[in-house]
C-alpha cells in the first residue's frame, strides 16, 4: 500500500500538496492564454459581447423609426391622395365627402345682371335728358354701369346712412332704443320726413357719417350735416353702401333696420321697387331735390335679394325737367337691369 494522504495542514504543506483554500483560489484565477487560444469567456470576450449588444440596440432603433417613418408618408400620401382626387381618388373623395371633381360640376351661374342688360340700361340713361349714372353691384360682387363716379349732391338718400350711423351709436352704448328714437328713425326712412332727419343727424355728426363711409368703402362720399342733403356722393358709393347694409348694422339692430327699409310708404315706391321680380325682397331709400333752376335730383338706392342671390343698384340723376321725369329715369334704367 502506498503512503496515506496528508491528514493536517502541516502534513500537507509538508508533501507539497495544496491546501483546500488554495485550491479554490486556484479555481478563480483565469487561465492565461485560455482567451486566445481556447475561445472561452475571458475578459476581451466580455467586452465583444457588450458592443455587439450596444450595435444590436442601435440597429433595432433605427429600424423602428425607419417603420414609423415609412407609415407617416404613407398615411400623407394616403391622405392627400383622396383630398385632391388623383386617379381613381376622385371617385373615393366623392364618396367619402359628397364632393365631386371639377369637370363634373355644372358651371357657376353667371353674374345678373348680365353684359347685355347693362349695355341697354347704359344706352338707355345716356338718351334721357338731365345727367344720370348707374351702378350695380353684381351677384359676384363686381361694380358695373355708367359715370359710377360723377358726384352728385345726395338729398334723402343720405338718411340711409344717418340710419346705420345713428344704430351703431345706439349698439356702442350698450341701451335700447326710446319710443321717440324708433318713432324718429321710421318717420325718416318710411316716409322721408326731414325733421326727423335733421335731428338724428345732428346727434350722430358728420363724424358718424364718415364712419359709416369707412366702413362700406365708400372712398369718394363727402358726408355733411346742415344741410345734410348736400353730401357729395356718387352712384357707386351708394351701391357699395346699400350692399352691406345688413353687415354694417349692428346685429342687434339689423332685423329693426331691414323692417324700416322694406316697408316704405306705398307713394315712394316709384322706381327700383316697382321693376324687381315680384318673389324678391327689396331694400331701399329714394331722394328728390328741385335745383335753384327748376331742374330736379332724383335718385335711388336698392338691394335685391332673390334666394341665395342679391345685388344692390344705384341710379342718381340730375338736371330733370321734373321729378315725375327722373322717377321714369330710374324706372326705366332699373327694368332693364332687372329683366
Amino acid at each position: 500500500m502506498g503512503p496515506h494522504p496528508p491528514t493536517s495542514a502541516r502534513e500537507r504543506a509538508s508533501t507539497g500538496a495544496p491546501s483546500r483554500a488554495g485550491s479554490q483560489a486556484l479555481r478563480r484565477l483565469p487561465r492565461a492564454g485560455f482567451d486566445a487560444a481556447d475561445g472561452g469567456p475571458g475578459l476581451g470576450d466580455a467586452r465583444a459581447r457588450r458592443e455587439h449588444d450596444r450595435r444590436a440596440r442601435l440597429t433595432r432603433v433605427r429600424r423602428r423609426r425607419t417603420v414609423a417613418v415609412i407609415v407617416l408618408l404613407a398615411a400623407i400620401a394616403f391622405v392627400a391622395f383622396v383630398v385632391t382626387g388623383m386617379g381613381d381618388g376622385g371617385t373615393l373623395r366623392q364618396a367619402a365627402t359628397g364632393v365631386t371633381d371639377e369637370a363634373d360640376r355644372p358651371p357657376p351661374p353667371p353674374a345678373a345682371p348680365a353684359p347685355a342688360q347693362v349695355q341697354r340700361a347704359a344706352a338707355y340713361a345716356r338718351a334721357r335728358r338731365g345727367n344720370a349714372s348707374f351702378a350695380v353691384v353684381d351677384t359676384d360682387g363686381q361694380v358695373r354701369g355708367i359715370d359710377t363716379r360723377r358726384s352728385f349732391a345726395s338729398a334723402s338718400v343720405v338718411k340711409a346712412m344717418i340710419l346705420v350711423a345713428y344704430l351703431d351709436l345706439a349698439g356702442s352704448r350698450g341701451t335700447s332704443l326710446t319710443d321717440t328714437e324708433r318713432s324718429q328713425l321710421s318717420e325718416m326712412i318710411r316716409r322721408s320726413d326731414n325733421t326727423s332727419a335733421t335731428q338724428l343727424a345732428s346727434t350722430v355728426g358728420s363724424s358718424g357719417l364718415r364712419k359709416v363711409a369707412r366702413r362700406a368703402g365708400m372712398r369718394n362720399t363727402t358726408p355733411q350735416v346742415a344741410p345734410w342733403g348736400g353730401t357729395q356722393t356718387n352712384a357707386e358709393d351708394q351701391a357699395r353702401l346699400f350692399a352691406r347694409i345688413d353687415e354694417l348694422a349692428p346685429s342687434r339692430y339689423r332685423s329693426y333696420a331691414r323692417r324700416l327699409l322694406t316697408t316704405i310708404i306705398p307713394e315712394h315706391r316709384w322706381g327700383i321697387p316697382r321693376t324687381a321680380p315680384r318673389d324678391a325682397t327689396v331694400l331701399f331709400k329714394g331722394g328728390w331735390l328741385p335745383d335753384e333752376d327748376g331742374a330736379w335730383r332724383v335718385h335711388q338706392i336698392a338691394k335685391v335679394e332673390r334666394g341665395p342671390k342679391q345685388l344692390a343698384v344705384a341710379v342718381m340723376t340730375d338736371g330733370n325737367p321734373s321729378q315725375a321725369y327722373g322717377e321714369d329715369t330710374v324706372r326705366g334704367v332699373a327694368a332693364r337691369l332687372l329683366k
